[in-house]
């Protein structure tokens, strides 16, 4: 399964390179990502407090028209993804202790390749567009950030996360729904989307509880969009 993920991310990154040029408009986003674990009945009986992680998402990215109303839309993206966690008892994560009253930020690098069908509607000035498809990603890393939630509250542990030591699956598939507008600004188009994403890969074993679980979350963007003809 594997060869058969790096395969289908390489073709993809070979598309992108060998056709930006023949493309109506290449472009660049950038924005906010609000992430977090799937939680099964298990986690939210046994570990109710687990929160969003805002992180940062950014991309570059081509939009290649099929029809006049229906374009296709490969990105090459960086995204932090991951969740927060409050722990008031002694536990363990990811193999490190956690002492009492402390919040746990788990946070994991990935590169992506989005590869998305876009629908778009409007006049000439203002588009809104609708978009989906897969994702898939690669975790190059990880990191967890603890701090104190007593009455004075500080940084207790910053470290990295050994992805392979607590088996980690790096490699992932996802799917991507999302809506947006599209605005002329003369020298190209500014766009503002926003974006959910569901994970479908098991990527770990969360000690406390036993359970393997998905990500998942949402993310608001901002980029522009400049046409190559």
């Amino acid at each position: 399964m594997y060869k058969q993920v790096i395969n289908f991310l390489a073709l993809s990154l070979v598309f992108l390179s060998t056709n930006t040029f023949a493309q109506t408009t290449f472009g660049v986003r950038a924005g906010a990502t609000f992430s977090n674990i799937s939680q099964t009945d298990v986690i939210d009986v046994v570990t109710p407090d687990i929160d969003y992680l805002a992180g940062f998402s950014g991309a570059f990215f081509a939009e290649v028209p099929i029809t006049s109303g229906l374009s296709f839309q490969p990105e090459l993206a960086y995204s932090q993804k991951g969740f927060s966690i409050r722990q008031d008892a002694d536990a363990e994560l990811f193999g490190i202790e956690l002492p009492i009253g402390v919040r746990a930020n788990s946070r994991f690098d990935y590169l992506e390749t989005p590869l998305l069908l876009k629908g778009k509607f409007g006049n000439e000035k203002v588009k809104g567009f609708v978009m989906a498809g897969p994702a898939l990603g690669y975790a190059t890393g990880g990191n967890l950030k603890t701090r104190s939630t007593g009455f004075i509250e500080f940084d207790l542990l910053d470290t990295s996360i050994d992805l392979d030591a607590i088996n980690y699956e790096r490699f992932e598939v996802s799917g991507i729904v999302g809506a947006g507008l599209s605005i002329d600004a003369g020298f190209g188009n500014i766009m503002l989307d926003a974006r959910f994403q569901q994970g479908f890969t098991e990527l770990y074993d969360i000690p406390l509880v036993a359970e393997r679980v998905r990500n998942q979350g949402f993310g608001v963007n901002a980029g522009i969009a400049i046409p190559l003809n």
